[in-house]
């Protein structure tokens, strides 16, 4: 199986789990069968955790430098935004902006060594 077909199976299994979860969840909570405390206008503060997902999905082997570089910065991104918008330690978007350009810098500096072990690993398999 190539690196794209397992990252599409990966990607469909573990959306498909999540939106099954939160479904059911969802359906169980309509139902009066579970009680979920969730103010549901409050609840779209949460959407970072979706990039994690799809994050998480692109680090999980096997994998390429290139999806692995993306998935990093979609967990970054994911917790920066969550820090900043909710203010986390008081910071918010005016203090933390410098952290993407350090991340940015970060994932230019890691491509061609990625690269390199990526190849390496693939010549011993």
């Amino acid at each position: 199986m190539n690196v794209e077909t397992a990252y599409r199976w990966r990607t469909q299994l573990v959306w498909g789990l999540a939106l099954i979860a939160v479904g059911t969840a969802v359906l169980l909570e309509r139902a009066d069968l579970l009680e979920l405390d969730i103010n549901w206008a409050q609840a779209w503060r949460y959407w970072p955790w979706l990039l994690v997902i799809s994050g998480v999905t692109k680090i999980i082997p096997p994998t390429t430098p290139r999806y692995f570089l993306n998935g990093c910065w979609e967990i970054f991104f994911a917790g920066w935004w969550y820090v900043s918008f909710n203010r986390i330690w008081g910071w918010g978007f005016g203090e933390t902006w410098p952290a993407l350009l350090v991340a940015w810098g970060v994932g230019l500096l890691l491509r061609p060594l990625l690269d390199n072990i990526f190849a390496s690993i693939k010549e011993q398999a």
